[in-house]
C-alpha cells in the first residue's frame, strides 16, 4: 500500500469493492480525515468508475447540504483517481436495518433528514437515481442521529441526464416503474426509491416487491401491490406510517408526494401521532400444556381418544382461520405438513408426550406470515431440514429438534426460545442470506456445525450452547452479522467461532471453552469483537487474526490453551485492551510478518513458552502491560524484527531476547519505556 495520494497521506484500507477501494486518509495541511475512493489503471471498471468519478465530483459542485457527503476533490496521483470526500464514523443505514437494534422510529427520522438533503438536491437539477440504505451513511452523536445521503456517481444533472434511452442506472430493487418503463429518471424516480427504504425499516430489512430473479423482481414492481405490511410488524410505531408507505410506493409518479420535502413531511407528522396498538397473532400459552379445559379462545384439538376434533395435523390446519390455536394431544404424529396460515400449534402435555416425526424432507414447511410452536418434539426422517421457514415470522418455544435442523431461508425470520436442536446432518441452525434469527436459552448440538451464517445473514443468540460439532460452533459467512452474549461454545473440531471474509461477529460475556482447533479465527476482512469473554484450553490458538481480518478484544482471557495464546497472521491487526494472556503452552503473543497488533493493560505471564514473539516486519505496541513469568522469556525478536513501541510504563520481568544471524538468542539492554 502506498503511503500519499496526491496530497492526502493514507492511513489505512476501509473497504473494497469491484471498482476499487476507499480508504481513510489525512489532509495534512488542514489537519482533517477524509475517505478517499481509488480506481487504479487497468481496473475491469476503469473507465466506468472513471465517469463515475467526473459525475460525483460535478454533483458535489452543485451540492452543499448538511444531509449529503461533502467531496473535496477529484485527482489523479500517478494514474492513479482518487475522491477525496468527508469521513464519516458510523454505518450505513443497511447495517442498522438489518441488525434490528435500533428502535424503528429512529431509523425513520433518519429517512426524513434524507428526505431534507434529496429535496435540495433536486432543487439544483440533480437527480440521484441509486438511492438505497447503503449509500445512506448514519453517524450517531449522543442520542442524536445524523444521516448524509452519498454516492452520486451515477446522478443525472439537468433535464437530459448523462445516459441514453434503454440504459438503467442503479439497483434494481430500489427502480421506480416508469423508469423500468421508459430508462427516463425523475425527481419523483428517488422517491419511489424512499418509499422502499421506509417498508424496509417498517418490516426489518423485507423488501416490498420480492422475486427470486432480476426479472420477476421487475415484474412485481411494473405489475403487483407491495407484500403488505404485518401487523407484528408495526408494533412501536403509528400506524399512520401506512398511508405513507402507500403514497411512496405509488405506481403512477402523479400519485407519490409532489417531492422529497412533502415526503419527509409526511413521515415527521406521522411520528408525531401516538402509536396504537397493533394486533398481534395469538402466542402459545403454558396453559395449553397442562389440561384440556384450561384452553380456550378458537381452537381445532387434533388427536385420537375423543377429545380431538381431527385425527390430522393437516387436515386441522385446512379448518383453521388465520389467529387461531391448534392443540396438539398426547401422540406421535407421522406426517409432513406445509403451515401457510398464521396459527399457534401447541403441545397438549408433558415435553417429549407430542412428537411430529417426517419420514422425508421437512416435517415442517413453513409459508405463513406469522406462526408460532410450543411445547413439540419434530423427529425428521431423511433430510437435512427438520423445520424449514421459506417465509414470514415464526416462534418456536419450549420445542426439541431431533435429528434435522432449524432453516431459516432468505427473507425470513424465526426466534427460538428455550429450545433444543439436535442435527445428525448438517448444522443445527442454518440462517440463509438475508435471513434473520434470535436465540434465547437454546441449545444447538450438530454434526458438521452448530450454527452457520450465510451472506447478509443476522443472528442474535442469548445465553445459548453451541456445543460439540466436526467443524465450528458458529460459521459466519461473508457479509453475515452475528452478535452473541452469554453463550458457551465449546467441543468443536475447527474453532469456537469461524469468521469468514466480511463477515462481522460481536461476542460479550461468552466463553469458548475446550475446542480442539481454535477459540475464535477471524479470516480475510472479518472483523471480530470480544468483551468480558474467556477463551480458554483450545486446542489450537485462542485467538487467530488472519491475513486482513481486524480483531478487538476487551477485559477478556485467552489462557490454557494447549498452543498459541494470540496468533496475529500477516496483514491481521487487533486492538487487545485489559486482557488476560496466561498458562498458555504455547507462545502468548504472537506477532508474524506484517501482523500489527496494539497491547493496552494486558498481563502476558505465567506460559510455558515465550510471552511475546515478533517476527519480522511486524508492529507491535505495549501500553502499560505487565509481562513476567513465562518459562521461556518475556520478549523475544527474531533476527530481523522491530522493537516493540513501548508506552506508559510497562513491566518486562523476564527479559528481552533476540535471536541474531547465527540463530543464537541474545539477551538485549531493556527497551526505553520498559
Amino acid at each position: 500500500m502506498r503511503d500519499r495520494l496526491g496530497k492526502f497521506e493514507l492511513i489505512r484500507l476501509l473497504g473494497k469493492g469491484a471498482m476499487g477501494e476507499v480508504y481513510l486518509g489525512r489532509d495534512p495541511r488542514l489537519g482533517r480525515e477524509v475517505a478517499l475512493k481509488v480506481i487504479s489503471e487497468g481496473s475491469d471498471f476503469g473507465d466506468e468508475a472513471e465517469a463515475r468519478f467526473e459525475r460525483e465530483a460535478r454533483a458535489a459542485a452543485l451540492l452543499n447540504h448538511p444531509n449529503i457527503v461533502t467531496v473535496y476533490e477529484f485527482g489523479e496521483d500517478e494514474r492513479v483517481h482518487y475522491l477525496a470526500m468527508e469521513y464519516i464514523q458510523g454505518e450505513d443505514l443497511e447495517a442498522l436495518i438489518q441488525g434490528g437494534q435500533s428502535p424503528k422510529a429512529e431509523l425513520l427520522g433518519v429517512l426524513a433528514q434524507v428526505c431534507d438533503g434529496l429535496s435540495y438536491a433536486h432543487e439544483q437539477g440533480v437527480v440521484h437515481r441509486d438511492i438505497k440504505p447503503a449509500n445512506i451513511l448514519v453517524a450517531r452523536h449522543g442520542k442524536r442521529f445524523d444521516a448524509k445521503l452519498m454516492d452520486f456517481g451515477v446522478a443525472q444533472m439537468g433535464p437530459s441526464g448523462l445516459t441514453q434511452t434503454g440504459t438503467w442506472m442503479g439497483t434494481v430493487s430500489y427502480m421506480a416503474p416508469e423508469y423500468l418503463d421508459t430508462s427516463r429518471a425523475t425527481c419523483s424516480s428517488d422517491l419511489f426509491a424512499l418509499g422502499v427504504i421506509l417498508y424496509e425499516i417498517l418490516t426489518a430489512g423485507r423488501k416490498p416487491f420480492q422475486g427470486s430473479t432480476t426479472t420477476s423482481v421487475l415484474s412485481r414492481i411494473l405489475l403487483h401491490a407491495p407484500e403488505p405490511i404485518l401487523p407484528a410488524e408495526l408494533e412501536g410505531v403509528p400506524l399512520g406510517l401506512l398511508s405513507v408507505v402507500e403514497r411512496a410506493l405509488a405506481k403512477r409518479p402523479e400519485d407519490r408526494y409532489p417531492d422529497a420535502e412533502a415526503l419527509g413531511t409526511a413521515i415527521r407528522e406521522a411520528l408525531s401521532r401516538p402509536v396504537e396498538p397493533a394486533p398481534k397473532i395469538p402466542k402459545a400459552r403454558s396453559e395449553a400444556r397442562r389440561s384440556p379445559r384450561e384452553v380456550t379462545g378458537t381452537q381445532i384439538r387434533v388427536g385420537k381418544g375423543g377429545q380431538g376434533q381431527c385425527l390430522s395435523l393437516k387436515v386441522a390446519l385446512r379448518q383453521a382461520l388465520p389467529g387461531a390455536e391448534i392443540i396438539l394431544l398426547p401422540g406421535v404424529y407421522r406426517e409432513s405438513v406445509v403451515v401457510d396460515r398464521a396459527v399457534a400449534i401447541l403441545a397438549l402435555g408433558e415435553p417429549g408426550e407430542v412428537v411430529l416425526e417426517g419420514q422425508a424432507g421437512p416435517v415442517l414447511l413453513i409459508r405463513s406470515a406469522g406462526i408460532s410452536l410450543r411445547g413439540l418434539t419434530v423427529r425428521a426422517g431423511t433430510g437435512e431440514a427438520a423445520i424449514k421457514v421459506e417465509s414470514g415470522s415464526t416462534q418456536i418455544e419450549e420445542c426439541e429438534i431431533l435429528g434435522g435442523s432449524v432453516w431459516v431461508e432468505s427473507g425470513a425470520q424465526v426466534a427460538l426460545r428455550g429450545s433444543r436442536v439436535n442435527a445428525e446432518h448438517g448444522v443445527a441452525l442454518k440462517v440463509r442470506p438475508r435471513g434473520q434469527a434470535l436465540a434465547e436459552t437454546c441449545a444447538f448440538w450438530g454434526d458438521s456445525g452448530a450454527v452457520e451464517l450465510e451472506g447478509s445473514a443476522r443472528l442474535q443468540l442469548t445465553g445459548c450452547t453451541l456445543m460439540g460439532s466436526s467443524f465450528a460452533g458458529l460459521l459466519a459467512l461473508e457479509q453475515s452479522h452475528a452478535v452473541l452474549e452469554d453463550c458457551d461454545i465449546g467441543g468443536h473440531t475447527c474453532a469456537g467461532v469461524h469468521v469468514l471474509a466480511g463477515a462481522n461477529v460481536a461476542l460479550r460475556q461468552c466463553r469458548l471453552v475446550g475446542n480442539a482447533g481454535f477459540g475464535l479465527s477471524v479470516m480475510d476482512r472479518g472483523l471480530a469483537t470480544l468483551e468480558g469473554c474467556t477463551v480458554q484450553a483450545n486446542g489450537g490458538s485462542g485467538l487467530l487474526i488472519h491475513h486482513g481480518a481486524t480483531v478487538q478484544a476487551r477485559n477478556s482471557a485467552f489462557s490454557e490453551g494447549k498452543s498459541l495464546g494470540v496468533d496475529c497472521a500477516d496483514g491481521g491487526q487487533g486492538v487487545l485492551d485489559t486482557c488476560d494472556i496466561s498458562g498458555n503452552a504455547g507462545v502468548g503473543v504472537q506477532v508474524e510478518p506484517g501482523g500489527s497488533l496494539l497491547l493496552v493493560r494486558c498481563s502476558l505471564k505465567e506460559g510455558r513458552d515465550t510471552g511475546l514473539l515478533l517476527l519480522e516486519d511486524s508492529q507491535v505496541t505495549l501500553e502499560e502491560c505487565v509481562v513476567h513469568r513465562n518459562a521461556r522469556g518475556g520478549i523475544l525478536l527474531a533476527k530481523d524484527a522491530a522493537d516493540p513501541i513501548l508506552r506508559g510504563g510497562n513491566r518486562i520481568e523476564d527479559g528481552l531476547q533476540r535471536v541474531d544471524s547465527g540463530g543464537n538468542l541474545v539477551r538485549v539492554a531493556p527497551l526505553q519505556g520498559g
